[in-house]
């Protein structure tokens, strides 16, 4: 490894094993992340990195790549310079990657059942952010969930942090799997959806909440 400007330089086979550590966060800077990408890694374009950091947890090792030396030299630059460390960078980028023979992953959320929901959420703690994209969330939902309503989730998700995982529900399969597929298009990951919705997490006899939470 060799550290450059507030960022440590990383082979892809240093990358490899560095990845799948629980306190490693991959962001991909490029604008083509839906194309393929290591799996795990978040979508940061480097067009919205700046505001995105804003909202991005501060708890995590980074590993920054994108598909050329200055992209990627850019986006660790700008994680170092915002005050983020340890910073990462990948040389070689995604080519190195693939040249290696590593998986890659393409775009898409995890349908769980009930059970298996229960199971992220007691894994994951408080890091897992639950969202109901109902607009009924004051009359029942999962305990600990927030409102983001599909109306205005485009919105809200500018908002939140792409370092956390995510579990989507509603109460209809049309629209929690389009919350869901919304979380993925703006570059998420890892992205749950609940099968069966708000009633299968009832059904299972599982914590709810009513009315505002506090």
């Amino acid at each position: 490894m060799e550290t450059v400007s507030g960022y440590t330089d990383m082979t892809a086979e240093e990358a490899s094993s560095f990845a799948m550590k629980a306190s490693t966060l991959v962001v991909d800077v490029s604008p083509v992340w839906t194309e393929g990408h290591i799996p795990g890694a978040v979508s940061m374009p480097l067009a919205t990195l700046e505001e995105e950091l804003a909202y991005l947890g501060r708890d995590r090792e980074y590993l920054i790549y994108c598909h050329s030396d200055s992209a990627s030299i850019q986006g660790a630059e700008t994680f170092a310079s915002n005050g983020f460390s340890p910073v990462y960078r990948m040389k070689g980028n995604y080519a190195a990657w693939t040249d290696a023979g590593y998986p890659v992953e393409m775009p898409g959320y995890m349908n769980v059942t009930a059970e298996q929901a229960k199971n992220v959420i007691d894994a994951t703690g408080s890091r897992i952010i639950i969202v109901d994209v109902s607009p009924a969330y004051l009359d029942g939902h999962i305990a600990g969930a927030v409102s983001a309503p599909l109306a205005t989730l485009e919105t809200e998700m500018m908002t939140m942090d792409k370092s956390r995982p995510y579990l989507i529900y509603c109460h209809t399969d049309e629209a929690s799997i389009s919350g869901a597929q919304a979380f993925v298009d703006a570059g998420f990951n890892p992205v749950h959806r609940l099968e069966g919705n708000y009633a299968a997490w009832v059904d299972a006899g599982y914590p709810i909440a009513v009315g505002k939470e506090i």
